[in-house]
């Protein structure tokens, strides 16, 4: 009989800020070292919390993954999801219809973690509560995070200061080397050559100079 695999599930989006993958699997990597378990595998997904979990790239993977007695570990539940019902589906889905173990690091949702066994009415509805709970604030957060940006950068352009990415600066002699190549008076290549360039730099300072 297989042995039981542990799982753990990592997400971020750009505007989680300080919530990155490398400090939730680092945080996962602590816990499994202190009590003394072997994560079987990471799923990384870098999108929105409230992106459907058939559009993520490894959320979906995972869950075809588990099995019966497998376990699933998040640092928090708004990893899995920033919405109540997308929360709660996707925590039934491997509680329930996976029959698996579940563990979150966060304190305040220690409730939601399994023990391996099963859970009684007055438990089931009450993790339900708490999902529904959670799942509001997550989504709260969200529209908080948005509002935040939104009025940072409001204020910054009220300041004159200009948004967007930064202009691309070439080097010099970058824009009449490579007309020259262009026109065929010189290889591409010597212009790498010449001004220390590798190729994928070359041609992203080249695609610069294009309307």
């Amino acid at each position: 009989m297989a042995e039981n695999r542990i799982y753990a599930y990592c997400r971020v989006s750009k505007n989680d800020g300080s919530m990155t993958i490398d400090n939730q699997v680092h945080t996962i990597e602590e816990f499994a070292k202190e009590k003394k378990i072997h994560i079987s595998a990471f799923y990384k997904d870098e999108c929105k919390g409230d992106t459907p979990v058939r559009q993520r790239s490894q959320l979906p993977v995972m869950l075809d993954n588990l099995r019966s007695g497998d376990t699933v570990i998040v640092v928090e539940c708004s990893r899995l999801h920033r919405s109540c019902s997308g929360l709660e589906g996707i925590y039934r889905e491997i509680v329930e219809n996976k029959g698996c173990e579940f563990i979150t690091l966060d304190e305040k949702e220690k409730i939601l973690c399994t023990n391996g066994a099963n859970d009684d009415l007055m438990q089931m509805s009450m993790k339900k509560i708490i999902l529904t709970v959670l799942g509001t604030v997550a989504e709260m957060e969200k529209k908080n995070i948005g509002a935040r940006t939104k009025r940072a950068l409001a204020e910054r352009k009220a300041k004159g200061v200009k948004l967007g990415r930064p202009a691309v600066e070439l080097p010099p002699k970058f824009k009449e080397l490579y007309k020259q190549a262009c026109r065929g008076d010189i290889t591409h290549v010597q212009v790498m050559q010449e001004l220390g360039l590798k190729k994928t730099s070359y041609y992203k300072l080249a695609k610069s100079l294009k309307p």
